[in-house]
Order: structure tokens, then C-alpha cells, then sequence
């Protein structure tokens, strides 16, 4: 019992010392402010706003008005501290709140209403990098013959003709490079639990 009495007095004097030190501009004083409450409150906005960059700059504002509270010599008990930064927090995250639900609606493009499966798009992005790296890796004929067959259909009758090949050479270019980068994306193809 004697002991948390003699922590909490510690405690007390350590809050008037670091306010005192504020007060007289020192900023090793305001770093180690910043340093004993930040986390608690960037902790507590992230869960309070869910959106950990509005934390970020909610726990700066916390910070920059209980500096100039401070200073200002607004917080009367300096020992009352890690109240004044707590009840800080709560009003500017409060402040926040009522004012993002407050904001106008507006109306979202198509493109973000579409909703769509996030693990699906970046798969998609992913086969799209391959398929272009692969695209750049073949040679310039074979690059003719995968564009103009499978992007701007065309027969492989025609492609023979334009490239001075036969039929089943063009053919078989076309079936094994198409075998070639159906096993590279293939995997990526990976089945997802439902």
C-alpha cells in the first residue's frame, strides 16, 4: 500500500516537472510527452475512427493542442495531466466523428460501385504483369503472331500469309507459346475456401 503511494506521489512530480519543463519551452519536455501518450491515443482513435491515417493525424492535432494548452497555461493541476491528455483525445476524436457524419454525400463513379473482389483484381493485375512480361520476352515474330491471332483475330491462315510461313508452322508457334504462358498463370490460379 505504502509502496503505490510512493509511486503515485513519483508519478505526480514527474507530471509537474514535465509541465513545468513545457512551460519553459523545453522540447526534450515535449518529446517525452509525446513519447509516454502517443501509442494510447493513436490506439484508441484507430478503433474509435477504424481509418489509421485519420489516427495518425488525429493523435498530431491531440498532441499540438494540449502543447498549446500548455503553454498557455490552460492546465491549472499539473497533476492532472494524463487526464487533460486523455480528455484531449476524446473531444477532438468526438469533433471528428460528428463531423465526418455530418459530411455531404456525393455520388461514386461506376468504377468504384462495382464493388468486386479485391483478391480476384489483384490476381488479375498479376496474370496481366506476367502475360506483358512474357509478351516483351518472345521474340518480335512470335509477339506478331500472338497479337494478331489472340488480340486482333485473325485467322491462321492469314497470319501464315503475312508472315511467309506455313500453316502448321504458325500453328504449332502459336500452341506452344500459348502452352508456354497458360503454365506461367496457371499459378496464380489458386482455388480460394468459399
Amino acid at each position: 500500500m505504502e509502496r503505490e503511494a510512493n509511486t503515485e506521489s513519483a508519478a505526480t512530480a514527474n507530471h509537474a516537472l514535465l509541465v513545468e519543463r513545457i512551460r519553459a519551452g523545453d522540447t526534450a519536455a515535449e518529446a517525452e510527452l509525446y513519447a509516454a501518450y502517443s501509442r494510447g491515443i493513436f490506439l484508441i482513435a484507430t478503433v474509435r475512427t477504424r481509418d489509421s491515417e485519420a489516427a495518425r493525424d488525429l493523435t498530431q492535432d491531440v498532441f499540438l493542442a494540449v502543447l498549446a494548452a500548455v503553454r498557455a497555461g490552460q492546465l491549472r493541476d499539473a497533476e492532472k495531466l494524463p487526464a487533460f491528455v486523455q480528455g484531449t483525445a476524446r473531444n477532438l476524436i468526438n469533433n471528428f466523428l460528428r463531423s465526418r457524419a455530418h459530411r455531404a454525400e456525393c455520388d461514386l463513379p461506376d468504377a468504384e460501385l462495382r464493388g468486386g473482389d479485391l483478391v480476384d483484381d489483384l490476381e488479375l493485375a498479376e496474370r496481366q504483369r506476367l502475360l506483358h512480361r512474357e509478351l516483351d520476352s518472345c521474340a518480335p515474330l512470335d509477339r506478331k503472331l500472338l497479337v494478331w491471332s489472340l488480340l486482333e483475330g485473325h485467322s491462321l491462315a492469314d497470319i501464315a500469309r503475312r508472315l511467309n510461313l506455313s500453316h502448321d508452322a504458325v500453328r504449332a508457334r502459336k500452341s506452344r507459346l500459348v502452352k508456354k504462358i497458360a503454365e506461367k498463370l496457371a499459378g496464380l490460379s489458386h482455388k480460394r475456401p468459399q
